[in-house]
């Protein structure tokens, strides 16, 4: 077989990359293969990161020169060693068999690219949903196989045929792919879209962040154009219907900005405002009839918004219009930085778009309160790190403290030299410019360590404490989600729950357990309860209070469901996504799992679990 070489260009993608290495190494089946990672100087932490997951997946890193995609994409391409090159993007996460389905089109020595099929996550705000199926309803317009434009961040490409026409071209911003696929496609290569190879990439999930790169996507549009001027009608993934769109509009602005003009003139303004009010309800009775197909094909209601979002979309192109009208005039070289910015640190935090999710109220945080991040750990060297990392790149605005519950690897030598600076007055508290870390004497559990926890977070004032388990298993972009019921006053605690959704899983004697233990809480507590042994939670004052104190010790995440019950606390569940550690391995057995369940049990029925405790001050 054929050796397969991934690139990954990477600029502030501390949010993303973890999720996009781990479905890239999921591809393996056996066939020689290489990632290439190139850190375009990103300052979010991503260059951390990388170098802790270097440790754990056979990464390669090359540092960019910070002058965009096409060139960070190139760097890559000249240090790879194999025949096949799959470029993804750092805010792209591969589903299972995607390399091998795209490979298998590369058979044909005829075609030079193949595009994988981006779908849609369902667990995605308003916004980037809407913004998917936008996508995946032009996908299905395409007929047959064969494509004239490969989208990059989701394509495999003939190493031979990318120098036969000269890579990427540098100085583009947005659209050097389509730049690259026009190429290809002169120089005599066919291109394909395999839908059944697919892919979930990571949308902007705020409005704002949505409009900055609809401008920067108008705006490559236009130096395209400018290079290939035949392509002015589109191609099959941007088609003729979705260029006349801005045109439209910029028709629709000019005569709404001429109006008042021609009235102070003495001249007819009215047909003047009822062409532009006609034009922009065209273009919005197009956009409804259009989300309204999509919400049928989909069986999701989120591309109703498509009026209202594709009439913003035509705004921001208008605007890029402009800029790369005066830009020309004043002879201004094109550079990849007019149309292709960084993404922000705030558009990888999951929050909301439109400020709806699943009816939930907007979950941006409250900029008044202050959150703690507890990390209890337990020999995690390896992994704590990286966990730091990701969030410092989800929530930069998080205080961290690290619980070391008697390590006896290097954890306690790596929070004292390695991330931490100068102590405080606190007796058994250390403070650095990264993260404040505290130690056991002895390892006492994870109940006691999130008492010791919860303890100083109550008494320096926090409003809420997130915890997040120093192995990595918990994603810190979806820290937002857990804390907006608290910020909202709906709960005094909420807990992440990786089976709230339905969805296929692997049944195991674990599994079985953790059903069974379930079960029993749900029966007990007169709540829903979908994940039992989640330890990813956010814990509001009220909560907080109680529970430095009287946080359980003996099987701390199923025992605190009953007791929380017990104490009248509210708690709700948030659906979360499961990923494997990132190393070291689970206390959590099926045995473990079994002991708790007699437990919970035992202490209901044959003796009280917990008596109420009262809150102070209530």
């Amino acid at each position: 077989m054929e050796g397969v070489s991934f690139v990954v260009p990477v600029r502030n993608g501390a949010a993303w990359i973890r999720d996009t290495l781990e479905g890239i190494f999921s591809q393996a089946d056996g066939r020689p293969m290489e990632v290439i990672v190139v850190d375009d100087r990103s300052n979010d932490g991503s260059s951390a990161l990388l170098r802790q997951l270097a440790d754990v997946w056979p990464l390669r890193i090359i540092a960019g020169d910070g002058r965009g995609a096409a060139a960070a994409t190139n760097a890559g391409i000249r240090a790879a060693q194999f025949p096949i090159i799959c470029q993804v993007d750092q805010d792209v996460a591969l589903q299972r068999g995607w390399m091998r389905l795209l490979v298998q089109e590369l058979d044909d020595v005829s075609v030079a690219a193949a595009q994988g099929h981006y779908v849609s996550d369902p667990a995605a705000t308003l916004c980037a949903r809407a913004m998917s199926l936008d996508l995946e309803q032009r996908y299905a317009a395409i007929d047959g196989q064969d494509t004239d434009q490969v989208c990059t961040g989701n394509a495999a490409y003939r190493a031979d045929a990318l120098r036969r026409v000269g890579l990427f071209d540098e100085t583009l911003g947005y659209g050097y792919d389509n730049d690259l696929s026009y190429r290809l496609r002169a120089a005599g290569y066919r291109l394909t879209f395999c839908r059944a190879a697919q892919s979930v990439h990571c949308w902007r999930e705020r409005l704002g962040g949505y409009l900055v790169q609809q401008y920067g996507f108008g705006y490559g549009r236009l130096d395209l154009v400018a290079k290939h001027p035949r392509r002015i009608a589109g191609d099959s993934v941007s088609p003729a219907g979705m260029m006349v769109h801005p045109l439209l509009m910029s028709m629709a602005v000019a005569a709404l900005l001429t109006a008042p003009v021609a009235a102070v003139a003495g001249l007819g303004w009215r047909p003047l405002a009822v062409a532009a009010a006609t034009l922009v309800a065209g273009l919005a009775l197009e956009r409804l009839t259009a989300g309204i197909g999509a919400a049928r094909r989909f069986r999701d209601p989120a591309p109703l918004v498509f009026p209202l979002l594709h009439l913003l979309r035509d705004l921001a192109w208008v605007a890029a219009i402009v800029m790369w009208s005066s830009r020309r005039l004043g002879r201004v070289p094109t550079t990849p930085s007019h149309s292709m910015r960084p993404r922000r640190l705030a558009d990888g935090i999951r929050d909301l778009g439109f400020g709806i999710r699943g009816g939930a109220k907007s979950q941006i945080p409250n900029p008044k309160s202050r959150v703690l991040c507890l990390i209890p750990v337990h020999n995690e060297a390896a992994t704590l790190p990286a966990v730091v990392a990701e969030v410092r790149a989800c929530r930069p605005d998080l205080d961290i403290l690290a619980i070391d519950d008697g390590s006896t690897d290097a954890t306690a030598w790596l929070l004292e030299r390695g991330i931490v600076g100068p102590g405080t007055n606190d007796p058994g508290i250390r403070t650095g410019n990264t993260i404040r870390w505290l130690r056991l004497p002895e390892r006492m559990g994870i109940g006691s360590a999130m008492r010791a926890g919860l303890r100083y977070a109550a008494r320096l004032g926090y409003d809420a404490a997130v915890r997040i388990d120093g192995d990595g298993q918990h994603r810190a972009d979806e820290i937002d989600r857990l804390l907006a019921p608290i910020d909202e006053g709906r709960a005094d605690v909420a807990l992440g729950s990786r089976y709230a959704r339905p969805h296929a899983e692997r049944m195991s004697p674990l599994r079985l357990a953790q059903r069974l233990l379930a079960a029993c809480l749900s029966a007990l507590t007169r709540r829903r309860v979908t994940d039992a042994t989640s330890g990813f939670c956010a814990v509001g004052p009220r909560a907080m209070r109680v529970l430095a104190e009287h946080h359980p010790t003996g099987y701390p995440e199923p025992e605190l469901r009953l007791f929380l019950s017990r104490n009248a606390l509210s708690v709700v569940e948030v659906p979360v996504r499961a990923r494997f550690r990132l190393g070291g391995t689970t206390s959590l057995t099926a045995g473990r799992v079994a002991a708790a369940c007699a437990r919970v049990m035992l202490a209901i029925i044959i003796v009280p679990f917990r008596g109420k405790v009262e809150l102070a001050g209530e």
